[in-house]
């Protein structure tokens, strides 16, 4: 049940107020000053509901105190001018007496809506911090260069592309890229382009006037959600020609398709590919106007066996993390570990090595992890010289693990989708046992 702060002077409207309230399942305090409201500790309440015209103080002076609560502000005074000055001060929304009963119920409830989705918001923002920062991409010093060349970037440059192998941390360094620019406050969108419904990859990307049945109807599509912000666009070469060519003009103008302009977008666009977009255009899966938006500023993001210096440091980085993510005693990479760790060629990059830790982390009986506890001393010692191709990668992890997984747990581990999955499976003769 919300707990609500009537603050109301008046004795008729204080009681009528309470009943409708109380009726409506709120738990209701009552005060009929400002001093009277902050001796009822103001910020342990779910909304606050304040007279402008009180005795000693207006309403609006619970405003500063109570935050971040919201504060709806009631006035006999109906005006434009009050009601820009009670936002102006910081209240949530504004009613007019007399109001109708209906009308007061239903600006409550989309105050304490509001407040619900900004306190969601920021709880989503600072997982988003927790977890960015437990990668710590800032230790590497092989990364370091890249980061400050990304952070460097200005808001007007509205283009960045990152290639590199599967696992090796693109899409955190596309966040990092969102994190120190002016948009990050703004919307965050990924868009795993393989995992889209191929029939719907325009309509979903880029907006339509038909949805289907049972899904939600965006006229802008993602693009769309993205304004403002930065939206990420993984493996861009699975888009048919057609709507690349539609994005990149979109992109480009600013605007959405078939608007002339009239519906502008301001959007940072970061597209993740493994393969760098000049070598895609080649192979013609990308098309040229698309890639020629991203021509300055393409990264190529190094894999883990070329950070040889940083892979231990990683790994201890990933060791203390897990241990307190699992809430596990201290522990420890024996000599034999480091040196298996720094032997083995990581195929799956940093996602490979995170998963490996976690394992070890979950499976160790001693103080120290093993390399048995890493799964490594299970591999051949040819595997350690030999660099796996993606494809070798693919069926040595999946064969390995999934007795062990699900498909969507071995989806995530290999960072590709549960659809790209499956097709891989079909393409390598390798079905679930």
């Amino acid at each position: 049940m919300n707990r609500l702060l009537l603050i109301e002077d008046e004795e008729i409207i204080l009681k009528a107020l309470t009943k409708l309230l109380e009726r409506n399942h709120y738990d209701v305090t009552t005060a009929a000053t400002v001093e009277e409201a902050m001796e009822a500790q103001p910020q342990s309440f779910d909304l606050i509901l304040a007279d402008l015209r009180l005795p000693g103080a207006e309403g609006t002076d619970i405003i500063p105190i109570a935050d971040p609560i919201p504060v709806i502000i009631m006035t006999s005074h109906a005006s434009v001018r009050s009601a820009v000055s009670a936002m102006r001060y910081g209240a949530i929304d504004y009613i007019a007496k007399p109001f109708d009963h209906d009308e007061l119920l239903l600006i409550i409830e989309r105050s304490l809506l509001r407040n619900r989705m900004r306190a969601q918001n920021q709880s989503l923002r600072q997982d988003l911090k927790r977890l960015v920062q437990a990668e710590n991409i800032n230790q590497c010093q092989s990364l370091k260069q890249l980061v400050n060349d990304l952070c460097a970037l200005s808001d007007t440059d509205r283009f960045i592309a990152l290639h590199g192998e599967v696992g090796t941390g693109k899409e955190l360094l596309a966040r990092v890229a969102h994190a120190n620019s002016d948009r990050a406050d703004a919307p965050f969108v990924v868009v795993d382009i393989p995992s889209l419904d191929t029939a719907r990859m325009q309509a979903t990307l880029l907006g339509g006037n038909t949805p289907m049945p049972g899904e939600e109807f965006m006229p802008g599509g993602m693009l769309h959600s993205a304004h403002n912000g930065t939206l990420i666009i993984r493996h861009p070469s699975a888009l048919p020609a057609e709507v690349q060519l539609s994005l990149a003009q979109a992109l480009d103008k600013r605007s959405m398709p078939g608007t002339s302009g009239a519906r502008s977008i301001n959007v940072r666009t970061i597209v993740i590919s493994e393969a760098p977009l000049a070598e895609q255009v080649d192979q013609d899966v990308i098309h040229k106007d698309l890639a020629s938006l991203f021509t300055d500023t393409e990264f190529a993001v190094p894999a883990l066996r070329d950070m040889h210096s940083d892979i231990i440091l990683l790994a201890r980085h990933y060791l203390n993390y897990y241990c307190k993510h699992h809430h596990s005693r201290p522990l420890s990479f024996s000599e034999e570990s480091e040196s298996a760790i720094l032997a083995y060629r990581w195929p799956g990059n940093t996602d490979e090595l995170k998963s490996l830790v976690e394992r070890a982390v979950l499976l160790a009986r001693d103080t120290q992890i093993n390399p048995s506890d890493l799964g490594l001393s299970s591999i051949a010692d040819e595997t350690y010289q030999h660099d796996f191709s993606l494809d070798e990668y693919f069926r040595f992890f999946v064969i390995r693990h999934q007795a062990t997984l699900s498909e969507t747990e071995l989806a995530s581990r290999l960072g590709i989708s549960r659809k790209a999955l499956w097709e891989r499976r079909q393409k390598m003769q390798l079905p679930r046992e």
